[in-house]
């Protein structure tokens, strides 16, 4: 089982692209019984340290396009915030839930 902290290289056309500017990440450590309720059947809590951990993200998503095609211009740019969990599958694959 590969535990590697590096994503593969992605292949395949690009269908889609975006870039994130000005990008905050908030994380807290939370107890992994209090998050594991809230994820999905099959998927555990990601514990490092003997926590799990609960993130924050804002970021302001600009230039989204589609394709080859340009900018979406004000409709391909506007804020975002997400609230992450983080899991794992039971082959061991971690990823955000």
């Amino acid at each position: 089982m590969d535990h590697s902290r590096v994503a593969p290289a992605l292949t395949g056309r690009i269908v889609a692209a975006q870039e994130w500017r000005n990008v905050a990440f908030v994380h807290w450590r939370v107890d992994p019984a209090v998050v594991a309720p809230l994820l999905p059947p099959g998927i555990a809590p990601d514990v490092e340290g003997g926590s799990s951990w609960v993130g924050l993200i804002a970021f302001e998503l600009g230039d989204a396009r589609i394709g080859p095609f340009p900018p979406l211009h004000r409709l391909g740019s506007f804020t975002e915030v997400n609230v992450r969990l983080y899991g794992v599958d039971r082959d061991g694959r971690r990823g955000v839930v």
